[in-house]
């Protein structure tokens, strides 16, 4: 493996090929799972991962670790961007948030509080209280209508504590946006 990789760094495309070959179908079902089976989603970010390796790989020193590592490392932080991304880009009032679970509500007080577009600077006033891990778990769930289970695929953390942060950001965010809709603040 190594020769192979000596090569692709020295520009040979054969030696990319093969890498491609060897890296590719294992590469793709760790995507996959990452992604509960959007194929689509996983067939770019695989895609984008070897591409970013093709222009870093001259960078790329061996550790003891094998090459597949560096590939899923990378794929990873492609992921990750990924779900910011998406995260930041979708922009609903809290009136259009779905209620997923049955289990699961929005709190009848942020509704009650939030009125229209005016309150939307209130809303994201009231998001930068949260942690990060809040804010990013509140998108995921709500703007992007992701499960508790695929959160946690996603995130890493089990679906106990992700349904246990979605509490405890709902409750911290309708304390900011009633506390502040009164004037307490």
């Amino acid at each position: 493996m190594s020769m192979l990789i000596d090569l692709a760094q020295a520009g040979d495309p054969a030696a990319w090929s093969e890498l491609y070959r060897r890296h590719r179908g294992p590469l793709l079902a760790y995507l996959l799972r990452r992604t509960q089976g959007n194929e689509a989603l996983a067939e770019d970010l695989t895609q984008e991962t070897f591409v970013r390796a093709m222009r870093s790989i001259r960078g790329y020193r061996w550790t003891g670790t094998d090459f597949s590592a560096w590939l899923v490392t990378i794929a990873k932080n492609l992921l990750k961007d990924h779900v910011r991304r998406r995260s930041s880009i979708a922009e609903v009032l809290v009136l259009e948030m779905p209620e997923m679970d049955a289990g699961v509500r929005v709190e009848s007080a942020v509704i009650a509080a939030f009125d229209g577009a005016a309150d939307a600077a209130r809303l994201a006033i009231a998001m930068t209280k949260l942690t990060a891990a809040q804010r990013e778990m509140l998108r995921m769930r709500y703007w992007e209508g992701l499960t508790s289970e695929e959160i946690s695929r996603l995130t890493g953390r089990r679906v106990g504590a992700v349904k246990t942060l979605g509490y405890r950001a709902r409750v911290r965010l309708r304390k900011e946006l009633v506390g502040a809709g009164r004037g307490d603040r």
